[in-house]
């Protein structure tokens, strides 16, 4: 069992769901929740690196990991099972045929992700240990970028000191763009981004019916 009020080096993982405020605007409340609810049930049953819940945002999935036994090819892995499965849930909707307004919609939808690595506390409110600190801060707002995609893996200098893209199968693919971001009252962070659009398109073609 976690202590709370403990401070640890932490692997942080967020996928948030792209075009979702949009989405949930335009929709009809019911069907929007159920099908919104299915998508974010498709990112935790393949969560297969066995990484811990901390929170489900509405439209994001904040996960941690206080120990690393991983590669960065098994993390990039691990994202790309979930954009996969995420787009097939999305297809499973598309055949059911339903023309509800909620429904349709639903294919202005994709996933992104944000790899951080860095110090996470915890604090005490009322019952519930709530992870807290600074490099949280930055995973959620790198979440808002000027990225023009919707469809990525964003890596944190941070993430990718600790977890080598070296030697990765993204390591000599021409899409990979580094970048600087200034953030507010905390700085300039250094991240590294990989489009996964023409991932998306492969496997929606491959999967359509």
């Amino acid at each position: 069992m976690e202590v709370c009020h403990t401070s640890n080096p932490a692997l942080i993982l967020i996928p948030d769901i792209s075009g979702f405020t949009k989405y949930i605007a335009t929709s009809e409340i019911r069907h929007s929740q159920e099908k919104i609810a299915l998508l974010l049930e498709s990112i935790l049953e393949n969560n297969i690196l066995n990484f811990k819940v901390s929170e489900i945002e509405g439209d994001a999935i904040l996960f941690y990991s206080y120990e690393f036994p991983y590669s960065a090819t098994e993390i990039i892995n691990q994202c790309q099972l979930m954009f996969d499965k995420f787009h097939q849930r999305i297809d499973e909707f598309k055949r059911s045929k339903c023309m509800c307004e909620s429904c349709q919609n639903l294919y202005n939808l994709s996933l992104k992700f944000v790899l951080h690595f860095g110090q996470l506390g915890s604090v005490m409110v009322k019952d519930y240990c709530k992870l807290f600190g600074k490099d949280l801060i930055i995973a959620h707002r790198l979440l808002k970028n000027k990225i023009s995609s919707n469809e990525y893996i964003l890596f944190t200098e941070n993430f990718s000191n600790q977890f080598p893209l070296i030697g990765t199968h993204l390591d000599n693919h021409t899409e990979l763009v580094n970048d600087i971001f200034n953030l507010e009252d905390i700085g300039d962070i250094g991240i590294t981004y990989f489009d996964l659009k023409a991932l998306s398109l492969k496997n929606r073609q491959g999967t359509t019916c």
